[in-house]
């Protein structure tokens, strides 16, 4: 009698399906170290692409490097940007990264939450004010803003971040990642899109 309740309960638990709790569970410091890095280095380099923040500037045809973003010198060539957008996005994720593995759990759902919001909120709120402004008759050029947009945008991630209940939030923070990667690669393809139609 007793081994059949033994095989009944150990059957019956391999029926249930793992919740997402014992999956988020089960992801140790150096998954989520590596998670984060992989995410917010694409993140960063996309916006510090757009800015063009590099970290240096390499000067191929004479072998020079500047600290930060230097013009085109004449008789020196085209500089190169890309490799300071690498190293910055590169320092930067690491920041990011060794962050998210001191947080407490709750707080990197929640942080993790605010981020994704904020990396939709930012381009669609711009992107509603540029078409707004060329709608309107009158000169709405502030809504071309893109800090006008950003502050929207990091007070509207923000409130709701901080409203969503827990449980939520600890329910869509894993899925959410695989999202905002994917969302960070379209604006940069899209921002690309001239060095390929040339």
């Amino acid at each position: 009698m007793t081994q059949t309740l033994d095989v009944h309960q150990g059957v019956s638990q391999l029926d249930r399906a793992p919740t997402m709790a014992a999956a988020t569970a089960e992801i140790s410091r150096a998954g989520i170290f590596a998670i984060t890095f992989g995410i917010s280095f694409m993140l960063l380099y996309t916006v510090f692409e757009r800015l063009n923040w590099p970290f240096f500037t390499y000067h191929p045809a004479v072998g020079k490097l500047d600290f930060w973003m230097q013009r085109p010198r004449s008789g020196e060539g085209p500089p190169m940007y890309w490799y300071g957008w690498l190293v910055l996005s590169g320092m930067g994720a690491l920041g990011v990264s060794t962050i998210a593995t001191l947080l407490p759990r709750p707080w990197l759902y929640r942080t993790t939450v605010f981020c994704c919001l904020l990396a939709a909120l930012w381009p669609a709120l711009l992107a509603a004010g540029v078409f707004i402004a060329d709608q309107v008759s009158f000169d709405a050029e502030f809504l071309r803003s893109v800090w006008l947009s950003g502050v929207l945008a990091v007070a509207g991630a923000a409130a709701i971040s901080y409203f969503a209940s827990a449980q939520w939030v600890q329910r869509v923070w894993l899925s959410w990642l695989w999202i905002v990667p994917i969302g960070g690669l379209i604006v940069l393809g899209y921002s690309l899109k001239s060095y390929f139609l040339r």
